[in-house]
């Protein structure tokens, strides 16, 4: 068996055993608790397991980087930095919004000292997509992990913010892992894994995301922001 047919096999394996795993959770919870937010669950395993093929494939380009010519290398490169950039920032917005929320939530302040790996394991998964703070409130199963007792504000600000995310972070991240793929993998050239798996998972959360806010846009019909509640003002910033 060529290395090609072996790389296609890892693709389909990993590809197809996470969704199958996702959507089994999925599953499970329609069947336990129809009334919760079982999507946010979906939605949020699903930018979990990208956001661990997406650190993986960056070490992957790391130490492939000599398999290329410059002038690729240096747009892989370049798309990465707009891609790292976006990331960081996600991570700025899920930190000041669940700070604004501690704040000013006390019964968000008992439930994060209860559950506090959890809510930074949420935190660090964010940078894939701020859509996943939506599971600290989806009542997944009744449990109390998954009931943080945020506020309607929290909910609203994390909806808005994912607009945000959505445009300047998935988007640009979903552009990268399509053109790696293209740069790595030219006809006649070995298959590789790693890249194509993390490809299929950031068109999939950049798809699923898509698809959340305009369900949360109109069959939930979330109000629409005003221009007060999408400012992240200096102070904001430098308070987080």
């Amino acid at each position: 068996m060529d290395n090609y047919m072996i790389g296609l096999i890892i693709t389909l394996f990993f590809a197809i055993g996470g969704f199958v795993l996702i959507f089994s959770t999925y599953i499970f919870g329609v069947r336990k608790n129809k009334n919760s937010n079982n999507f946010i669950m979906f939605n949020t395993l699903l930018i979990t397991y990208d956001w661990i093929f997406y650190i993986l494939f960056n070490i992957w380009i790391a130490t492939h980087s000599d398999t290329v010519d410059d002038f690729a290398l240096f747009s892989v490169y370049s798309l990465l930095s707009v891609a790292i950039s976006m990331i960081l920032f996600n991570l700025l917005l899920a930190v000041i919004i669940l700070r604004r929320e501690f704040k000013n939530n006390e019964q968000f302040r008992a439930w994060y000292q209860k559950h506090k790996v959890f809510c930074m394991f949420v935190v660090f998964c964010s940078p894939g997509g701020l859509n996943v703070l939506h599971v600290l409130n989806c009542k997944f199963n009744d449990m109390d992990i998954f009931d943080a007792k945020l506020s309607s504000t929290f909910e609203k600000k994390v909806i808005h913010a994912s607009v945000i995310s959505l445009l300047i972070g998935d988007l640009p991240r979903s552009c990268f892992s399509t053109f790696t793929n293209v740069v790595f993998q030219p006809y006649g050239f070995a298959y590789y894994a790693i890249p194509s798996i993390s490809c299929l998972l950031t068109l999939s959360v950049f798809a699923s995301g898509l698809f959340y806010r305009i369900y949360e846009s109109t069959i939930r019909d979330y109000e629409k922001p005003t221009v007060q509640e999408l400012i992240i003002s200096k102070n904001q910033i430098l308070e987080a």
